[in-house]
């Protein structure tokens, strides 16, 4: 094998070697790679669940073609549009309650939906 096919996997000098980048794994852009990346997009998905909440449902909104920095800021305008809750978590907006109607609205205004 020659020196252009081997990969280098561990090194004294650097420490431990990612994988996917061949970088030392302090300095891998694999993370901020796939922080970067847009989910597939498709129709926006809009559903209710109240499984493994105690109890408590959410509205869950996903298949958004935003990155992570634009679902965080649509998940802030319609929480203070909402006067609700919610979180931003893999590519899926969660808001507290049963928020099914006012999102398909406000998901329509805001052009994600036909």
């Amino acid at each position: 094998m020659s020196d252009t096919e081997s990969k280098l996997v561990y090194s004294t000098s650097s420490g431990s070697i990612c994988p996917g980048c061949s970088r030392p794994k302090k300095n891998c852009l694999c993370r901020e790679l796939k922080k970067a990346a847009l989910p597939e997009a498709g129709k926006p998905d809009i559903r209710f669940e109240t499984s493994g909440r105690k109890g408590k449902g959410v509205t869950l909104i996903t298949g958004l073609p935003l990155s992570q920095e634009g679902l965080l800021a649509l998940s802030k305008k319609l929480k203070s549009q909402f006067g609700t809750g919610g979180a931003v978590k893999e590519y899926t907006i969660e808001l507290q309650g049963d928020q099914r109607d006012k999102t398909f609205q406000a998901l329509r205004s805001l052009g994600y939906l036909k």
